[in-house]
């Protein structure tokens, strides 16, 4: 009897486990996007190639942190990867070349991470 719990015990845990992406989920690094997107450090956030109409607020490393910021609005929106496993939040204005290079590159760093 006392066997049977600890195995319950043990696949309660395990699906909790794979049911919250433990180990399965990756990161990318921020240097990794920063590399991709040619982003360069700006006052304001980062720019793609020091374009002042190419701003990105914030670096999305994880499907996690995606998901989280798909709800914003306002001044930002979300260029993710086609999947949503990394991302930015770009800054409006922002000019729809850059937005095409960073879906692009987005796509290509999240391949080469599968």
């Amino acid at each position: 009897m006392v066997w049977r719990r600890s195995i319950l015990a043990v696949l309660l845990v395990a699906s909790a486990l794979v049911a919250g992406g433990c180990g399965s989920g990756s990161s990318t690094s921020d240097d990794e996007i920063v590399s991709a997107l040619d982003l360069k450090q700006s006052g304001a956030g980062y720019e793609i190639a020091g374009d002042p109409f190419c701003t990105v607020d914030e670096l999305l490393n994880d499907a996690d942190e995606v998901d989280a910021a798909s709800s914003d609005g306002g001044d930002t929106f979300l260029i993710s990867s086609p999947d949503g496993e990394i991302g930015v939040l770009a800054r409006r204005p922002f000019a729809p070349d850059c937005t095409r290079q960073a879906r692009a590159e987005l796509k290509r760093l999240a391949s080469k991470a599968d």
